[in-house]
């Protein structure tokens, strides 16, 4: 049965040092705070004192602001690149089960939907469903098998991009294994990844004996807690990044690559178990603006609570 979660409120009193951040203004040689009326649901009116902006609440306002759009197309080299979907913690999820429990996440610019119709399956909004919707990513727990379905399938063909912005959490401790992230529901061979062997880390399969393995010592260890996984193929060649850095390339399969899960390999009952803020595929190998998409969904990412 899956928790219900309870959030107790409480009654908090301004903190000393937001009582320096009061406005204050000389009126008649006194110095006074500046107040402004406010009107209440029961019609009556209170005087509230006007503060300032903290610098954090700024500093977080001017770094969401410096990212670029990540649902319009990208044009290198005279080709235009497009997005397929795009996934966004921080749009909301569309519909919301009483237990904080994800049913439905809309994509930012299609009709794409990723939904989970069996509550005990559901993802959580925020670690054990204690996140605000339009605030905290969707949280996976390998213990209820949380996973979602497409409601329709994506075909990715040719030369592509791929975002997932993560915190891979070990069911195990220093164990990073079955990081499931992509999958097909009726093909068990073929998926994206993470710690599906022992000495493997990444690992993108497009058929059986058809794949890309990236070998490891021991488990995958990630570079970050939170972690922007960027997944490219050019021709015949695969380049892997974390959080900007590539981490490796090699010979990649040039067939199609279809999913309709996240969190889930095929029918296989052990799913991802971490938290997924962003995921987003374009349709070609970006270069000139990987950097900056790079830069805009860790920004985006990094306004997240819970």
């Amino acid at each position: 049965m899956r928790r219900i979660k309870r959030v107790k409120k409480s009654s908090l009193s301004l903190s000393k040092e937001s009582l320096k951040d009061k406005v204050f203004a000389t009126i008649g040689g006194v110095l006074q705070p500046i107040v402004y009326s406010k009107n209440l649901i029961d019609g009556s009116v209170s005087k509230e004192n006007v503060f300032l902006t903290p610098e954090k609440r700024l500093a977080r306002r001017t770094s969401a602001k410096r990212t670029v759009s990540l649902t319009v197309p990208k044009v290198q080299d005279g080709v235009v690149i497009n997005p397929i979907i795009t996934f966004e913690y921080n749009k909301g999820f569309a519909e919301v089960t009483s237990g904080n429990n994800i049913k439905t996440w809309n994509a930012s610019f299609s009709n794409n939907q990723l939904t989970m119709p069996t509550t005990a399956n559901q993802p959580d909004i925020g670690l054990d469903g204690r996140g605000v919707n339009g605030s905290s990513p969707a949280y996976f727990s390998i213990t209820n098998g949380d996973y979602m379905q497409l409601n329709t399938s994506v075909t990715v063909s040719g030369d592509f991009t791929m975002f997932l912005y993560a915190e891979p959490m070990p069911p195990v401790p220093n164990a990073y294994k079955y990081m499931r992230f992509l999958g097909n529901s009726s093909n068990n061979n073929m998926y994206l990844s993470i710690g599906e062997g022992f000495n493997e880390s990444y690992n993108m399969s497009f058929a059986s004996g058809s794949e890309i393995v990236v070998s490891a010592t021991g488990y995958w260890q990630p570079s970050s807690k939170k972690i922007l996984i960027t997944v490219q193929r050019s021709g015949s060649t695969f380049y892997i990044r974390e959080n900007g850095v590539q981490v490796a390339t090699g010979s990649t399969p040039n067939s199609d690559f279809i999913f309709d899960q996240v969190g889930k390999l095929g029918n296989l009952s052990t799913t991802y178990n971490g938290s997924l803020y962003h995921l987003s595929i374009y349709d070609g190998y970006i270069t000139t603006e990987l950097e900056n998409l790079e830069k805009s969904i860790i920004k985006q990412a990094s306004l997240a609570k819970g």
